[in-house]
């Protein structure tokens, strides 16, 4: 484990990242060996053992509903200690843990043994269910194993991402959806485009000076004619990261979903060369630029969920 921690250490050192722990079950087992190695306190910057709710909740920020609905030795905890550990610590990466070490605190559908890991990160947060089937001490062991093994195969994946960007240009643009009775606009580019010449597209663009949002509006005015009067802003979807291995670009693209009452208040410029309507799982019978549906799901994921949360 020792040799892991070193690893680990080594990753988080190359790429200027600090890491923090929120441990339940293992008592600390995970932080005593990060800490293990000296010069950890470059990238450590610390951790919380909240062995008890009222400390996941009081002091991490655990929602008290959240351990009411599932318990304490659940996925969605353990998710969430690594979330609220990560900004309470103020750290890049937290690592959580949450399980029943033994002999007893075993449940229906809950034995001794089973663990929960959470990783937080700016990617997301996300977690691991683990069984472990021995007595309490090597339970507490293989859980801290576990979470740093798991946490070393996060860093090799930030490390080879990271490696993969080397060479690329970093392009920011912002891409906009426009939806009208329950249908997508979609815009053909023309040859006098720069990239993608004749393939299906939402309207975009690259940001400049401007923010996002009002790069989006900006867009949209210069291909459609639709001032920000004529839309309403529906969905902010996150972020999309786009590789083109040919072109060597990263595209960084921010997807908007707009609402339009009247199509025919469209007027499109010369970068486009044809539109048309569609439902959005028509999507694929065309040849699009690339993720164009991955970026549409992400808004209308986002819809979804706001008018989910609103009802």
């Amino acid at each position: 484990m020792e040799n892991i921690a070193q690893e680990i250490g080594d990753l988080l050192k190359k790429h200027k990242l600090t890491l923090g722990a929120i441990e339940s079950a293992t008592g600390g087992l995970i932080s005593h060996l990060i800490t293990f190695n000296p010069g950890s306190s470059e990238y450590f910057k610390g951790a919380i053992i909240s062995y008890s709710n009222e400390i996941k909740i009081n002091l991490v920020g655990v929602d008290k509903k959240t351990i009411e609905k599932y318990g304490a030795v659940s996925a969605q905890v353990g998710t969430e200690m690594a979330e609220k550990g990560k900004k309470v610590l103020d750290v890049d990466i937290c690592i959580a843990d949450t399980g029943i070490a033994g002999p007893a605190g075993a449940t229906v559908g809950k034995p001794v043994g089973l663990f929960y890991i959470g990783i937080a990160h700016e990617s997301g947060a996300f977690n691991r269910k683990y069984l472990f089937k021995d007595d309490r001490e090597k339970n507490k062991q293989e859980a801290a194993l576990a979470a740093l093994s798991w946490l070393k195969e996060y860093l090799i994946q930030i490390d080879k991402k990271i490696s993969t960007d080397i060479g690329y240009k970093i392009k920011p643009i912002v891409t906009c959806f426009i939806e009208s009775e329950n249908k997508i606009l979609l815009i053909r580019r023309s040859r006098k485009v720069g990239n993608y010449k004749e393939k299906w597209a939402a309207i975009s663009g690259y940001i400049d000076k401007q923010s996002v949002e009002e790069q989006a509006l900006l867009e949209i005015k210069e291909e459609t004619g639709l001032e920000s009067k004529d839309i309403k802003l529906i969905a902010v979807g996150k972020s999309l990261e786009v590789l083109d291995e040919k072109l060597k670009i990263k595209w960084i693209v921010h997807p908007y979903l707009f609402y339009i009452r009247n199509q025919e208040r469209i007027k499109l410029d010369s970068e486009s060369i044809e539109s048309r309507w569609i439902f959005p799982e028509e999507i694929d019978n065309y040849d699009t630029v690339p993720k164009l549906k991955d970026a549409l799901e992400l808004v209308l994921n986002r819809k979804k969920y706001d008018a989910q949360k609103t009802f």
